[in-house]
């Protein structure tokens, strides 16, 4: 995502939408319609934290054009020289866009209704969007994911979770002892509570119903893993990194005294796995 520090003087921007935009959740998506088609997105954020999705997803997610504010570059700024740096970088800027909790400036002293007074244009404050009755919030959509709850989360997402990764060595006994499995390595994602998960899995242009566990593996060497179980596909993997969608939790992680119960087991989370994507509705 290009830096707004980078850019000259845009002459074609008229309305700007401003803030972090974690998630690009449904609400997000309702605060970009008020932009017009000269609209730009403003993402203030820390680069490189953990978060729901990476800056790179985020810029794909948006339908605009997005660029990315470093909030260490700006948090000592006072409101007025804040608002004055976009008017000197969009000239024409008419619109500014903000949601009901959006704060700037030095100590995050300034709220959205602050911006009314210290720009000249016309600035919409969208107020909180529910839905049955759950605020849409980038924290709260992170607290679901963390607890497992990721049918809700993909509810108000308005699309399923995805994380994505590089492909590493696993313990090699899934598919001598258990079935195979691919394992990834990931940064920046907030990861879903430890536990199995009905998934579909990216590899290349290919999208595979899966089984995903995330968690420490109790029954063997404890060790913390993210690994995917394709389900009736068999392929020859060479891609290097793979991307994971969530659709459902299926059950906690749990101990298994021996090898074959938890084969057994997995073989019940394979059956639920393939009926929960088959009825999934954001497929």
């Amino acid at each position: 995502m290009r830096s707004f520090f980078s850019i000259s003087k845009n002459p074609e921007i008229t309305s700007l939408a401003m803030g972090k935009f974690d998630g690009v959740h449904i609400a997000h998506q309702k605060l970009f319609e008020f932009l017009d088609h000269n609209g730009c997105v403003l993402v203030i954020d820390k680069p490189n934290t953990t978060c729901i999705t990476p800056l790179s997803l985020r810029q794909k997610l948006i339908a605009h054009p997005a660029y990315l504010l470093e909030f260490q570059k700006i948090h000592s700024w006072d409101g007025k020289d804040f608002v004055a740096f976009l008017c000197e970088k969009l000239p024409r800027l008419q619109k500014i866009v903000v949601g009901y909790d959006f704060r700037f400036g030095k100590n995050k002293n300034y709220g959205a209704d602050d911006l009314k007074s210290l720009f000249d244009g016309e600035v919409l404050i969208v107020p909180e969007i529910k839905m049955n009755a759950i605020p849409l919030h980038s924290t709260i959509i992170r607290e679901l994911i963390g607890f497992g709850d990721i049918a809700l989360a993909n509810q108000l997402l308005g699309r399923h979770y995805e994380i994505f990764g590089e492909v590493v060595s696993g313990q090699n006994l899934g598919a001598k002892e258990l079935y195979p499995t691919i394992n990834i390595k990931t940064h920046q994602f907030v990861l879903p509570g430890n536990g199995v998960y009905a998934s579909l899995t990216h590899i290349d242009s290919g999208v595979f119903a899966s089984v995903c566990f995330v968690g420490n593996r109790l029954s063997t060497d404890r060790n913390f893993s993210i690994e995917t179980h394709l389900l009736d596909k068999k392929i020859t993997l060479k891609a290097k990194h793979i991307g994971i969608e969530f659709v459902q939790k299926i059950r906690d992680n749990r101990h298994f005294d021996s090898l074959s119960a938890l084969k057994t087991q997995i073989g019940e989370d394979i059956a639920k796995a393939r009926s929960l994507c088959l009825l999934d509705s954001l497929a």
